[in-house]
């Protein structure tokens, strides 16, 4: 019967939901170590695929190859292969390439958000390369600064092979927001120290100084193409804008992006930051008012504009994109949220911290996850059959010991009633998370204190916990259905 009733939400859901435009996926919080509360690096993310998807948490082991083995890229093209590969988490959407979050054995952290660029004449070489740079990142490189160099030179050579694209590229020191164009063209900045940085879907870089090599990166061309096609003319625009000039212009003046990235910053900029006028950009970055934690990139993540001038009143913020207005950042498409806490002051398997919620931040909690567990706990991962990766949207969701399934049930409970339940929920999460970071530093500190004589025992104790964590969330869930 529950199960009946089940199936029958998600069809209402399905009839009701807002469909989200293939290009306006994903939204973007990356905190520098200086901007935080416990000099973390944190990247906050929504991936934004719609709720009909299935996807799964595994671990890639660190392999070490022959020589003569090749890379090949999905459009022909054919890569050597490095002489070892890193292990690395991967939280992987069949069907779905372009929407992989991974995190490396270094603590180098790869998300990306769809940037549509105008280019209409790309250069590729051997079909160019997709999906693969952020697989080539997560193995290859040990630092972000390396990570960035690597995309560069693999985009300088083979030719992107999609639209556009930003991907963020962190580790426990330092970010990169890395703007990438369809064809042979790029352009990587900084995030600073201090500084907090939000996007959506349009490139956030606006100032480019590729002179400047601590702080930018990025072709050597990128200024003189865009004068020869007319996207920049130094009489009439001055500074040359790296978004203005490549981004696809719609997207410049969408508020689909423009406000999500806009209520972003509303909640941390020291300095008010007014609703943003028609085609006025937003800042690559801010200073916080106050260093983030980590709760505070969760709230960012379940953003619904409230009291702000978009706030949507009674509506369901996951409805009819009539009834909502603009796109908030926890939307019906939403379909998972990643926040990362890399600390470079603790070994890599305490330090990386992966906090995971499943579908809708708003009404799921964030679970953690170490890096340093022996297994991805059980509730993460499920085999998928093959015909999921052609036809994603037509595969069968996992039985409920999984944690997909469990919040999947929950989210459409919630939005069949939204403004009813989604506060007992929300309650609940709340005293979830506040045992989560109080317990916290008390896991670490053991953990800490038997590292170099029993890593063995330290790496079972937080496969426990962060399967134990899981396992009394899901429960939790499961009561607030039934």
């Amino acid at each position: 019967m529950i199960k009946a009733a089940q199936g029958l939400l998600f069809c209402l859901l399905l009839t009701v939901s807002a469909p989200c435009h293939a290009d306006q996926n994903c939204f973007l919080v990356v905190a520098g170590r200086d901007a935080t509360a416990d000099g973390s690096v944190i990247i906050g993310h929504n991936e934004d695929n719609g709720i009909d998807m299935v996807f799964r948490m595994h671990r890639v082991q660190r392999m070490v190859h022959q020589p003569g083995e090749v890379v090949e890229l999905a459009g022909g093209g054919r890569l050597a292969q490095a002489d070892t590969t890193y292990s690395y988490l991967i939280f992987e959407m069949p069907g779905k390439p372009f929407s992989h979050v991974l995190l490396n054995e270094h603590a180098v952290a790869v998300v990306s958000n769809s940037c549509p660029s105008r280019e209409d004449r790309p250069e590729l070489t051997e079909g160019g390369i997709g999906p693969m740079l952020r697989y080539l990142v997560a193995e290859r490189a040990s630092t972000a600064h390396q990570g960035v160099k690597l995309v560069g030179s693999l985009v300088e050579y083979f030719g992107y092979s999609a639209s556009g694209r930003t991907l963020t590229i962190c580790d426990s020191r330092e970010a990169w927001q890395v703007a990438i164009v369809n064809g042979k063209l790029w352009c990587a900045r900084r995030v600073p120290d201090d500084e907090v940085s939000i996007l959506a879907n349009s490139y956030g870089i606006h100032k480019v100084d590729i002179r400047d090599t601590v702080n930018f990166l990025g072709s050597r061309g990128v200024i003189e193409y865009a004068k020869r096609r007319g996207w920049y003319n130094p009489l009439k625009h001055r500074a040359f804008d790296f978004e203005r000039a490549y981004a696809r212009p719609d997207r410049v003046l969408d508020p689909a992006q423009r406000n999500r990235q806009w209520s972003g910053y509303r909640n941390i900029s020291q300095m008010g930051i007014s609703p943003p006028e028609e085609g006025a950009p937003m800042p690559f970055s801010v200073k916080p008012r106050q260093k983030l934690k980590v709760e505070d990139v969760f709230a960012i993540l379940r953003d619904h504009y409230e009291k702000s001038p978009y706030d949507i009143g009674r509506a369901n913020p996951h409805g009819p994109s009539e009834e909502i207005g603009a796109r908030t950042i926890c939307c019906s498409s939403t379909n998972h949220g990643d926040v990362f806490q890399l600390r470079s002051y603790l070994p890599v398997e305490i330090g990386a911290l992966w906090w995971l919620a499943y579908w809708r931040p708003c009404s799921s909690p964030f679970l953690p996850l170490y890096f340093g567990v022996a297994e991805v706990p059980e509730q993460f991962d499920f085999q998928a059959a093959p015909g999921v990766y052609s036809q994603p949207e037509n595969a069968l969701q996992p039985e409920d010991d999984k944690a997909i399934r469990v919040f999947r049930d929950l989210t459409l409970y919630v939005d069949k009633d939204y403004w009813k339940r989604i506060p007992n929920v929300q309650a609940a999460w709340k005293e979830f998370e506040r045992v989560s970071f109080a317990i916290q530093p008390v896991i670490e500190q053991q953990a800490l204190s038997n590292w170099k004589r029993d890593r063995k025992a330290v790496i079972e104790a937080l496969s426990r916990y962060c399967q134990g964590t899981a396992a009394g969330a899901m429960q939790k869930a499961r009561g607030m259905i039934e």
